[in-house]
């Protein structure tokens, strides 16, 4: 199995011309490969992690409003995880909620539409990555050389330690260049 960034980044495809406005819940994104694909939470938290690597090594800045942690099975978002802990396992079966504090009222977070970048780069990572199964997405993020790995490494026995968005956005912006390059 190989892995290389999506071609759209390689080849300049990949247009930064729009700047975001602030950075997506979590929850957001999650929903965005939720509508499109039935995923459990162990691969629904592999592409997220993947969306917000290649964001930041491509713009410098977080696609996510959450810092991800280094957890034992690979790199998770708390808030996707504290959503969809109960399929456990099992495929999600449902959309996630928020909650609007000011009219109280639940909604499910979604990416704008017309944020043409980022529906370009998360189409990206779900085509690229959403054909591996969630064992062969998890084997990528344990590669000794991975955000996840240097962040468990530098926090042995800690459990939910933070990956540092400039240790993902320095990965992430290397394999662009090496993928530039010709590699």
């Amino acid at each position: 199995m190989h892995s290389s960034c999506p071609s759209n980044f390689a080849t300049g495809r990949y247009s930064t011309s729009r700047v975001q406005r602030a950075p997506y819940t979590a929850k957001a994104i999650a929903n965005y490969f939720l509508a499109k694909q039935c995923l459990t939470q162990m691969k629904l938290h592999k592409l997220v992690y993947y969306a917000q690597g290649w964001h930041l090594g491509i713009t410098g800045q977080p696609l996510l409003d959450e810092t991800l942690e280094a957890w034992q099975y690979g790199p998770v978002v708390p808030s996707i995880y504290r959503e969809f802990r109960s399929f456990g396992a099992s495929p999600i079966t449902c959309l996630a909620m928020e909650l609007n504090w000011r009219t109280r009222t639940y909604f499910e977070p979604q990416v704008d539409p017309s944020d043409r970048v980022v529906n370009e780069l998360l189409d990206s990572v779900r085509n690229l990555y959403g054909k591996y199964t969630a064992a062969q997405l998890s084997e990528l993020t344990h590669r000794p050389d991975s955000p996840w790995s240097a962040t468990r490494r530098a926090n042995p026995g800690l459990r939910c330690a933070g990956i540092a968005n400039e240790v993902i956005r320095s990965h992430f912006a290397g394999r662009l260049e090496s993928s530039s390059d010709g590699e």
